[in-house]
């Protein structure tokens, strides 16, 4: 009888075992995300390539969870534009390759200012935006952030509106009857001193799009 019972105890322990082996293995595993978190604040940043200097850029960190990173290249234009958007909870690249991950070398906290109406509202007058193959677009600003763009052969209106990161404000296209700007139907106003003497640049996240530089006109 006594060996009868060690055996039915013998079972019940291999059965739990394994029950607990299986829940273990039914964990899905935790996702890496493709972008280092950091808290909010924007951070001038850089990540090492294969070049002899390091790639650096801006990561924007918003109260309300959205990100921003800005990569630039050697022109000091947009290379990799990537949004985390707080809505999908996914992150948007100007990438064509999904599995593009970021490893910071170096980043570090700086001064920024959150961008209210008035001060969207300074930014009231005339532009040439100017795109990295040379190309230009003359544009006016005007209040309550409306864009619009006085060449004939890229016409486009845009709105320009408060954004949670500092620094920035976001855009969108309300109409855009230009090629060029097919893949920047919206994205971001980004004020930064670095810019200048350009006041400031459009961004988008699509692949494809453009880093347009507004200079005072």
């Amino acid at each position: 009888m006594q060996r009868c019972l060690w055996v039915l105890l013998l079972g019940f322990a291999l059965s739990a075992c394994h029950d607990d082996n299986n829940d273990r293995q039914e964990q899905p595993a935790e996702k890496s995300e493709p972008v280092p978190a950091l808290a909010v604040g924007t951070y001038s940043v850089s990540i090492e390539t294969d070049q002899e200097l390091p790639t650096v850029g801006k990561y924007y960190s918003g109260t309300d969870g959205t990100k921003l990173v800005v990569l630039n290249d050697e022109q000091d234009r947009a290379q990799i534009v990537m949004h985390y958007d707080v809505a999908t909870k996914t992150w948007h690249s100007n990438q064509s390759d999904k599995n593009l991950k970021l490893e910071f070398a170096h980043y570090e906290k700086i001064a920024d200012q959150k961008l209210s109406l008035n001060d969207l509202n300074e930014l009231v007058g005339s532009y040439t935006l100017s795109l990295a193959d040379g190309s230009s677009i003359p544009v006016e600003v005007k209040a309550q952030g409306q864009m619009i763009s006085l060449d004939q052969n890229c016409s486009f209106t845009a709105k320009i509106s408060e954004s949670s990161l500092a620094n920035t404000a976001n855009y969108q296209f309300t109409e855009n009857k230009c090629a060029a700007l097919k893949n920047n139907e919206k994205g971001y106003v980004v004020v930064d001193q670095d810019l200048e003497p350009a006041a400031f640049r459009l961004l988008s996240d699509t692949v494809d799009s453009k880093d347009l530089w507004a200079f005072p006109s």
